[in-house]
């Protein structure tokens, strides 16, 4: 009874409300260089209008991260994780700033074109660091907090989706250079206040008691600990513990199929979104399309769909790690569909586009979400970290697979 009191007591309930802002903060700038780098396609098409350099930057970052990240799972002893989630974050940080600085002292396209490319390739290492460890971070916590993590990774994408259809309406059409400097440092300080919020999550009595040194946890709850004492140095000392890990290979044979629907979630939605979304036609309002808000349009919808399956992701409706791999395979059904659309052999009004994307966007957080979350289920409570681990890397080879996909698809359609 006297666990339920504390539970239900308004410092536990504030301290619950304050890990979910901060482990919603830490999703947001989990991904928004990435998103920083591939939005601005006008400030690309200033710098370099004779070369399609969109291509190469998101080639750049994709396989290089996942080449780090498999070196990081497979290879990479138990991480300090205080060390991988600031490094990452301050390397970020490093590369938003760098990129739109670089415009005014490099004065030929060559200069940028290495200077973008290799910004890009250390912000998908830096990245890599972040993808190792930040969902195993979660692991450690209640449940609330990697919802939390999911949804700040969705209201990313949704920031950038509004912060493009803001410029297009605020910026003058030739403010490029200031509009994507703006949008940049934007990124820049956000990444910089989720080094803030890791630091204040350390701080928290939860941390205290979930990040404990595994020596002195009880083996079935870590949040059962009594707390550490209140210094600020002790959580950070308990993240570079060495304490006797289970062997990772065993760990990633219980979840292995889960993983592998990770992966196969955002392969589906990358091989559509963004490179096919973007060229579905407005059949019906077609000052829509001439003047370029219908793709944005469709983009945003996405974005906030997904903002809305990631936040009710509490709702399970029946769906478990067992069954879960039938609305992955459902999924599917929306690649013929929107080549179709694209084509305009059939579903040419917009009614069906925008409920294709609707479809597209709320199951891409939904059961992306899910099928993250359910891996651990597939493991006892002290392989979850490992297992988190090898979720990044399933996570972002989807991602890679999905893109790759995309651009065949583009291709072999003549988009």
């Amino acid at each position: 009874m006297a666990a339920a009191h504390v539970a239900d007591s308004p410092s536990a309930a504030r301290e619950r409300v304050l890990v979910n802002v901060l482990f919603s903060l830490i999703g947001i700038g989990y991904l928004f260089p990435f998103s920083a780098l591939t939005q601005p396609v006008d400030y690309w098409s200033h710098l370099f209008p004779d070369f399609n350099i969109e291509f190469l930057i998101t080639c750049t970052f994709m396989y290089t991260n996942l080449v780090m990240l498999g070196l990081l799972v497979s290879f990479g002893d138990s991480p300090w994780i205080t060390g991988r989630v600031v490094g990452g974050f301050a390397g970020q940080l490093i590369v938003l700033v760098f990129v739109p600085a670089s415009y005014h002292f490099l004065t030929t396209e060559s200069a940028n074109m290495m200077a973008v490319l290799g910004a890009t390739a250390f912000a998908a290492v830096v990245t890599a660091f972040l993808d190792s460890c930040v969902i195993s971070l979660a692991s450690h916590y209640p449940m609330y907090a990697q919802e939390s993590l999911q949804f700040g990774i969705g209201l990313s994408t949704l920031i950038g989706s509004i912060y493009r259809d803001l410029t297009k309406v605020i910026f003058p059409s030739d403010a490029i250079v200031l509009s994507s400097g703006v949008y940049f440092y934007t990124g820049a300080v956000t990444v910089a206040l989720c080094i803030v919020a890791y630091f204040t999550l350390l701080s928290l009595p939860i941390s205290k008691r979930c990040l404990a040194p595994a020596s002195t946890t009880r083996e079935h709850s870590p949040l059962l600990v009594e707390a550490q004492p209140n210094d600020s140095t002790a959580v950070q000392t308990s993240l570079k513990v060495d304490a006797p890990a289970p062997n990772r290979w065993d760990v990633l044979r219980k979840c292995l199929g889960n993983q592998i629907q990770v992966a196969l979630v955002f392969t589906c939605s990358l091989a559509l979104w963004p490179p096919l979304v973007t060229e579905m036609k407005s059949y019906n309002f077609p000052s829509l399309q001439a003047s370029g808000w219908w793709p944005l349009l469709l983009l945003t919808l996405f974005s906030v769909c997904d903002c809305l399956g990631r936040f009710l992701i509490s709702y399970r409706c029946g769906l478990t790690k067992d069954n879960i791999w039938r609305m992955v395979a459902v999924r599917f059904v929306m690649i013929p569909a929107i080549v179709a659309s694209v084509k305009g052999l059939c579903f040419t009004h917009d009614a069906f586009s925008i409920l294709f994307v609707l479809y597209l966007g709320f199951t891409n957080g939904y059961i992306g979400s899910l099928a993250i979350i359910f891996v651990n289920d597939c493991v006892e409570p002290h392989e979850k970290a490992v297992a988190g681990s090898f979720t990044g890397f399933f996570l972002n080879f989807g991602l890679v697979l999905g893109s790759t996909v995309g651009l065949v698809l583009s291709h072999v359609l003549g988009l």
